[in-house]
This record gives C-alpha cells, structure tokens and sequence, in this order.
C-alpha cells in the first residue's frame, strides 16, 4: 500500500539553534545550551561542562533538577530557581525538574522522546569532536513515510537517511541500514538524540563510509488482539529512587538498561521488519535489495532486536551490529553460541563465511550487569571461532554518546568490498580532530627489538603478587598488583615505580594486555634496567572502582588515595627507598593524565614522570607546570610520549610545545602507532631503562 512521505531538514533546525545558543552571558563563561527552546538563556554550561539551571516557580516549596542525580535548587526573592551541577558528560542527556516532588519538563528545553516520555534534553558540548555536528559539506534528507503494515494491520512510521546524491544521481541504487532505538525511546530518537543525519554526512564526506540508506523504525509492534506493548522502562522499585515521592531520571535510565520480556513484541516486530518494512522500503527507495547490501543495528533494546532479526533471517541480512546490546541479552544466564539463535554459531567456518560483519560496541562506564553481558558475549565468540569486531566507547554510559561513536565506528565497515572483517581487539577511541604531525614529532628511540614482550623460560622471573590495603581516603579495602624483580630480596631496598592504567582499566589491566613483567624479565636479563618494584594500583578512588559512572571524574580523587594511601603501604610493608628520587609515577591514557597531573603537582615525592598517550583527563601545561624555572632542576626525567596515529595525540603536542618553550628538559617520544598497548608495551620498554639511574 502506497504511503505519505515528508522531509525533515535537520541541518537548518540545528544551524538556527547554534546560531542563538553560543551567546555570552554578560561578564560570565557560560553558554545556553543549544538544545534550549528559542530565546532561552538557561540551562546554562561552562568551561568545566557544569550546567546552571534555572527555573520561575514563585509558589514552590522546593525544587530539584534530575541530571540522574537531583541537584538541590536555591530560591531568589523574584521566584526563580537556581542548581549548578557537577561537571557532565559529554553528549545527549536527559533531565527534569522536579517541583514539590512532581517530575515535570523544564519549558526552558526543547523535548525529546525518551524514558517511556517526552523528557527535557541537554547537548553538553565534546571539545574537538565535531563528527556528529553540522559541517560544511553535502548533507543528506531525514525523510519521514508512513506505510500500512498487514502484521499490526495499522499504520506505521518509519524515517529514512538518504544520502546527499540521492536525488541528483538517479541511475545509483543503495545498500540499507535498518537502525533501531532502545526501549523507551522511539523512530524518532537516531534522527533527535542521536544525530544519524550528520554522523552520515560527515563520514560520507571524508569518504569514510559507502552511501547508503538508513531506516529507523518503531521497535515496538503487536497483532490484533495482543496486548499493548511496553513503550516505558519499567518503574524501578522504591530503593532505586533517592526521594519517596518520584523516581530519579537515573532510576528510570537504569530500569531502560533492564527491560521486561519483550519476546511477544520482539517476535511481532521481527515479522513487521521482514514481510513489511523491506518490502515497503525495497518498492519506493533504490534499494540493492539483496542480503550482501542488507545491514541491521541498534542500541539497547533495539541491538537484542537486531541480533535477534539479523540472526534469525541470514538469508535477509549479511551485517548485524548490536550498541550496548546484544545477542546475550541483558546480562541473563551462559550463552553457549553452539545453541544459541537456534544454533546459527554452531559450525564457525560455515557461520563466518555467511556473516560479512557481526559488531559489538559498550560504554566503559555502563552499569556492571550490562557491561558484563556484551563483554561475557563477545568473550563466547572469541572462544567459539566466530568473527566479529569488539568497540569500547571510553568513559559513557548507558547513553546517546556511546551510541552516536558505535554508530561511527560502525558505518563504515559496511558494505565494503572485501571478506568479512577479521576479529578485532577492544579498543578505546575518542574521536577527536584530524591528527597534524610537526616536526618534532617523531621517535627519540628506536623500537623495541622483536621478542621483547615474550616470555624467555630460560631466565630468573619476577613475581606479580595481589596486594588488598585499606584507603582511609576512599574509605575502602582496595586492591593492587606488585611486581617484585628477580632474586628479590628483603635485604636490600629498592626504588618504586608507580604504572597507572587506562580510563576503561583497573589495577589488573597493565597485567593482562601489557605484559610488564615479561618485559621487565627481559630486561633485568639484558642487564638494562635497574632492579625496581613496580606498583599496579587501581586509578578510580570511589568505593565502587570498576570501570562504571563517570570514570574521568573520579580520577583526580586518587591523588589522595596514592599520596596517603598507596605508597605508604608500599614503604610499610617492602623494602622500597624513600624520597622522589626513588620514585617513578608513569601511565597510559587516563593514567597517562593522572601522572603527569599528581607527578609533576608533587615533585616532593616523584623524581620521575612519564604520560604515554596521555588523554582528556590531563591539565593544560600551564596549570601542570606554572613555574616550570622552578620544577626543572627538581626532575630526573619527565617523558612524554604518543603514537603517530593516537586520535589524542593534541594533548601531548600541546604538553611538548609549553614544555619547550620554557626550557623545562624532557624526553618527547612520537612512537609509530595508534592508541593501543603496542604502543605502551614500547613505552615502557624504553622509559623503565632511563629510570632510577
């Protein structure tokens, strides 16, 4: 049955809001956010990604705003409410104002469909990143159509990305991408909240992706006489909400991570897709309607659909991408992929040779039981021989930023030409402006020789013991790994190196994938490094340390936990020298930042520095070092390093350039590499022989 189209032109809509959202308060560093209504100065956002809101409400008793946590407002005597919150996330929030303990919508913010509702929203702005921004270039039409489907026999809407050339280049035909929002969210979400319009433009125009069509449809579907589906997260129980009288925006995120069975709805929906939806897409879009140029994804909910759909009918589709969500659920019982989807995983060979793409993506910081169940999944097809492509959005959540980077991850392995993609190891990526190399931009040592990271039987080994001490500053029993050099001895002591992990790590991650030990065998084998004790500590001081909430946020709290906690713990209970000259603070990523932030902001108790890859996290030099005439003579080594491929690699430059600028002596290391241990193994290899020298 034919069907209604409408066109949606989301550049000019966001070009207007950006034109009236960036005005300076007088005297002020804030800015209103561009997803406020027109003309609103509030909510709000500063240099430190804070938000003021701001509300009238004369007659009230109190008022909180919800971020997913209530921030407490104050009352001035013309009746308007004021909260400034902690430093945000960037990306796509939600959030609400709660007034006498009703949750209602601020009328300072446009609305967005989400948590089951129409929810106030909030863009806090990503320095640097602009891939899902408008740009200066070609941009594509969200088209809006409406089709009868014989499955619910009712009308349905669904809305379709067409590419920039769609109209003018009438002989090209088009793969498709069906692309599928989360439980309390609609067709409407890729498009609002996460901004698929612009993602695809911009990749398209950096010739980063295939043009293609992408579909966003409902994901909630019944036959007659069936119930109504659930289009809300349930309510969560009392004890998730911080007041009696309404539930958190939080509790309600939470309850959408947690969904009810949606079996009955899935199975409806499942057949809405294949006899309905592509058939309906096939007749009015140039589609190549064939498996090969046949993709399915979505976040949540809408990833459990996509494998369910994509896996169910692999004569239908040849590419399956799951955000945040998966085919093992949400976090439910073992998943054995050789009867799981109706044994489609049993025979590897046979299921790689059909499957050009099957991709996972999660944030670090998501809640534990969602993290573990697309980590445990993707652990199962490691194990099982099945190829697939694993993502880590570092530092987000259950969230539209972890989804808006899957997506740009995502998109553009598809389509291409060749095999299916390999199996591929987690990564963290912050996508960031284009890398520029300068001239000082290049290795001051050669490469670690081949074998330097591999287990020799034939030489004296150190030991990696687990160490539980209590942190009167976190107010906890925490953990960490101590590696003790070959012949270690209680009488003689030894100097101390402290090595930071990742933002998405914990005090097991330099273990697993950097292999420090092997390295520092070798090496004390070699007769290159001095003997040292190295110290693995985990970075997130809060009670919960695992990689979930705000990591970043909680990383300059562990400065405490390090200075008062950890090392003396350390010089209590080994036979480690005392003074900064005995000590080394080095990290990668995040750990990278907290080196650089807590070694050179007290060079009273480290000698030697080391930030490799340092991320976000990282203060600007000046603030590092605001009298570098005085920090110089106190340093032994400061060493700064970066892959030539490491999308964060401006925070290093910047680090390099302030430093030589002020003749502060450093070591500035650009290794050949991304952001990843390759490069790491490396850095500690040739930063471990210039310490304690």
């Amino acid at each position: 049955m034919n069907g209604s189209m409408r066109i949606w032109v989301l550049p000019l809509w966001c070009a207007v809001c950006a034109s009236r959202a960036w005005a300076q308060e007088p005297g002020g560093t804030t800015t209103a956010a561009t997803t406020n209504v027109r003309g609103a100065e509030y909510p709000r956002i500063d240099s430190d990604l804070r938000v003021t809101f701001r509300i009238k409400a004369p007659e009230a008793r109190r008022v909180e705003f919800d971020r997913g946590k209530r921030y407490a407002a104050t009352r001035s005597d013309d009746g308007y409410w004021t909260a400034v919150t902690d430093p945000q996330v960037p990306g796509f929030h939600y959030y609400g104002v709660v007034i006498d303990g009703v949750l209602v919508n601020d009328p300072a913010s446009e609305t967005f469909y989400g948590t089951g509702r129409e929810s106030s929203g909030i863009e806090i702005p990503e320095k640097g990143v602009d891939f899902y921004a408008p740009r200066d270039v070609p941009h594509g039409e969200i088209r809006e159509r409406w089709y009868f489907s014989k499955t619910t026999e009712a009308w349905r809407r669904v809305f379709v990305y067409t590419p920039p050339d769609y109209d003018t280049n009438r002989d090209a035909r088009y793969p498709v991408l069906y692309l599928q929002h989360g439980a309390g969210e609609d067709e409407r979400g890729w498009s609002n909240q996460g901004r698929v319009g612009f993602i695809m433009d911009n990749l398209l125009a950096e010739g980063k992706a295939k043009p293609m069509l992408v579909v966003m449809e409902q994901g909630y579907a019944r036959r007659p006489g069936d119930p109504p589906p659930p289009t809300r997260p349930p309510a969560a129980p009392p004890a998730a909400a911080d007041r009696k009288n309404a539930p958190t925006l939080a509790a309600r995120s939470k309850a959408a991570a947690n969904p009810p069975n949606f079996s009955r709805m899935f199975s409806a929906f499942d057949e809405v897709v294949v006899k309905d939806l592509i058939p309906m897409i096939d007749r009015t879009y140039r589609t190549i309607p064939d498996r090969e140029h046949r993709a399915i994804a979505g976040l949540s909910m809408g990833g459990m659909q996509a494998f369910q759909i994509g896996l169910g009918h692999l004569d239908t589709f040849a590419s399956i991408g799951g955000f945040s969500g998966a085919g093992g659920g949400f976090g439910g019982g073992a998943f054995d992929p050789k009867t799981a989807h109706h044994g489609v995983m049993a025979d590897a060979s046979d299921f790689n040779a059909r499957v050009r793409l099957l991709w996972l993506g999660i944030g670090t910081a998501e809640q534990k039981r969602m993290y573990d169940s697309v980590k445990n999944y993707h652990a199962a097809l490691e194990r099982a021989g099945i190829k697939y492509v694993y993502y880590e959005s570092p530092g987000t959540a259950h969230e539209w930023l972890t989804w808006r980077r899957s997506l740009h991850e995502f998109a553009p392995l598809l389509f291409a030409s060749n095999a299916p993609v390999a199996r591929q190891q987690p990564r963290l990526r912050r996508p960031r402006a284009p890398i520029v190399l300068g001239s000082d931009d290049k290795p001051a040592f050669p490469a670690a020789p081949a074998g330097f990271d591999r287990k020799n039987e034939d030489i004296p080994h150190g030991k990696v013991e687990t160490v539980a001490y209590d942190s009167k500053s976190v107010g906890t029993r925490r953990k960490m790994l101590v590696y003790t050099p070959p012949g270690f001895s209680t009488d003689r002591t030894y100097p101390v190196l402290y090595l930071l992990h990742g933002i998405g790590g914990d005090e097991e991650e330099w273990h697993r994938h950097g292999k420090p030990e092997v390295i520092l065998d070798n090496l004390y084998a070699a007769q290159k490094i001095a003997p040292m004790i190295v110290v693995m500590p985990n970075g997130r001081a809060q009670k919960n340390d695992r990689a979930e909430g705000d990591v970043f946020r909680s990383a300059p709290a562990f400065e405490a936990d390090l200075l008062k906690d950890v090392i003396p713990f350390i010089e209590a209970h080994y036979p480690a020298r005392k003074g900064p000259e005995n000590r080394a603070l080095a990290g990668l990523s995040m750990g990278g930042g907290q080196s650089l932030n807590f070694g050179l902001g007290n060079l009273d108790t480290f000698a030697w520095v080391g930030g490799f890859s340092s991320a976000p996290n990282t203060r600007a030099p000046e603030k590092l070092l605001p009298k570098p005439e005085d920090a110089a003579p106190r340093l032994k080594l400061l060493w700064v390093s970066c892959g030539d491929k490491d999308g964060l690699i401006e925070i290093s430059q910047r680090v390099h350039g302030y430093l030589k600028e002020h003749h502060v002596p450093h070591v500035w290391h650009v290794d050949s590499g991304p952001h990843n241990f390759d490069v790491w193994k490396n850095d500690l290899y040739l930063f471990s022989q210039q310490i304690f020298r």
